[in-house]
């Protein structure tokens, strides 16, 4: 029996959902942005910009769907003034009638004062807060956003400079970014971060996996150094709706990716099947722990001596979970999601 893990039915819209404008610390105004991506081949963008809730939902056109939210974070102070670790959430609104902020902290809330809004002024849920950087606060803003209605993202754990001993405590998340693109081209933080994907899986967190932009323009568009259309999620849906594009980041009905294409991904017969797209060189099946069988360890891999364009791998009983990843050429990567195997009940 075919088990689908994208959907069959709907199309993919291509989406970035971590940027930045104006309205906080970016170079390009809303506008502009959404012309942008527009004009890139892109349906969906979601401006998070920090610690200020922005309606653009005005901004949206029948083929281009503007997606609301905003990014909320929590620092390690240091005695001598520098910070350290940081923990950086974003949080996608479930609906698009949703303007208030969560767990809201007035030493965090600058741009908000900077567009007119004193913090005790800020549509929100809840009185002022002072946010701490440990698991406990951190916890807390994520689980008054999940309650408030917001999807909640872990973003950059490179660039954040936290590892596991951090984020293994966090709750509350439906996925993470394993690419920021943002911080790859403007600060040399690693190209993925699937490393810390994978340490949360092994931790058993059934998340999914996002790759997004963080852009902040501060070069042209065309300049190679941009920090825009480097990392995108293809989200499979019915039509693009607000409704229909939230439920399927809810399920789970997506892909990230650095450029390459995925076009079908199926279980079969105790194999899992997947088609990418065009110039992919390489794929990959990733599992929790190697098995005892010959030659299959936790990342199998199949290597084309042309280029690949239906790939397919063994699932074992032992498995816990496996995701896929595809590389093209020019080693840009494609990730799914893990796919726990109690889920798909196989």
């Amino acid at each position: 029996m075919k088990k689908y893990l994208l959907p069959p039915e709907g199309r993919f819209f291509k989406a970035n959902l971590h940027c930045h404008s104006t309205v906080s610390d970016g170079r390009l105004s809303p506008e502009a942005l959404r012309d942008a991506y527009r004009a890139h081949g892109y349906s969906v963008l979601a401006i998070t910009d920090h610690e200020i809730m922005m309606d653009h939902s005005d901004l949206s056109t029948d083929d281009f769907l503007m997606i609301n939210g905003y990014e909320a974070y929590v620092k390690e102070n240091m005695d001598d003034g520098r910070y350290m670790r940081t923990c950086h959430l974003n949080f996608i609104a479930r609906r698009p009638d949703l303007k208030e902020m969560v767990y809201v902290d007035p030493d965090y809330v600058k741009y908000s004062q900077k567009n007119g809004f004193r913090p005790e002024e800020l549509p929100r849920v809840g009185e002022l807060v002072k946010r701490r950087y440990n698991a406990r606060s951190i916890n807390r803003l994520m689980a008054e956003a999940v309650k408030a209605g917001y999807l909640v993202a872990y973003n950059h754990p490179s660039w954040s400079l936290e590892t596991v001993q951090e984020y293994g405590f966090y709750e509350g998340m439906y996925a993470m970014e394993v690419y920021n693109h943002g911080t790859c081209v403007d600060a040399g933080f690693p190209g993925d971060d699937a490393r810390d994907y994978d340490r949360m899986l092994h931790l058993g967190r059934k998340i999914y996996a996002l790759a997004n932009d963080d852009n902040h323009n501060k070069v042209p568009l065309d300049d190679p150094s941009s920090d825009s259309f480097g990392g995108f999620n293809m989200i499979k849906a019915e039509k693009l709706s607000y409704e229909s594009i939230i439920q399927a980041l809810e399920r789970g009905d997506f892909y990230a990716s650095q450029g390459p294409e995925i076009l079908d991904l199926y279980v079969e017969d105790g194999k899992v099947h997947l088609t990418c797209g065009e110039r992919v060189k390489q794929a990959f099946l990733k599992c929790d722990a190697r098995s005892k069988r010959q030659g299959r360890s936790c990342h199998a891999g199949v290597v084309g001596e042309g280029y690949l364009t239906d790939v397919t791998f063994d699932l074992l009983e032992e498995d816990q979970y496996f995701r896929m990843e595809v590389w093209d050429e020019n080693g840009r990567k494609a990730f799914t999601r893990a796919y726990f195997m109690e889920d798909l009940g196989i």
